[in-house]
């Protein structure tokens, strides 16, 4: 029952029940001899409005992009070419990485290519 609770149907005084067949009928409920079933339907513009609020909080980062951020971490003001040979992959690879992170908005950098530094921001 937390789940009726958390999703603010009830309250501890135990009027979850008569609130939910108010608002959805008794049809919601299916009973048998060993359980109580309650199916609540969901809006489907909630659920769409929830799905696109949680884009990218979810992001999964793969090896080359946990290991530089690893590097980053430790000095900022690492380059491209100092990433690629630390992690040993292609400049390409590097900079691509980088961008990455910076789109999945794990990233910032700050100032110029040649004086600027990189901030972590997870």
């Amino acid at each position: 029952m937390r789940i009726i609770l958390n999703l603010g149907i009830t309250e501890h005084t135990g009027h979850g029940v008569p609130t939910i067949v108010s608002n959805y009928g008794k049809d919601v409920f299916s009973i048998s001899d060993t359980f109580l079933k309650c199916t609540i339907p969901f809006n489907k513009l909630v659920t769409e409005y929830i799905r696109t609020q949680n884009v990218g909080m979810n992001v999964v980062l793969n090896k080359t992009e946990q290991k530089i951020l690893e590097l980053l971490i430790e000095d900022p003001k690492q380059t491209a070419e100092n990433l690629s040979k630390r992690i040993n992959s292609t400049i390409r690879t590097a900079e691509r990485t980088l961008k990455s992170l910076q789109e999945k908005n794990y990233l910032t950098r700050i100032g110029s290519r040649r004086d600027g530094h990189w901030i972590v921001k997870r």
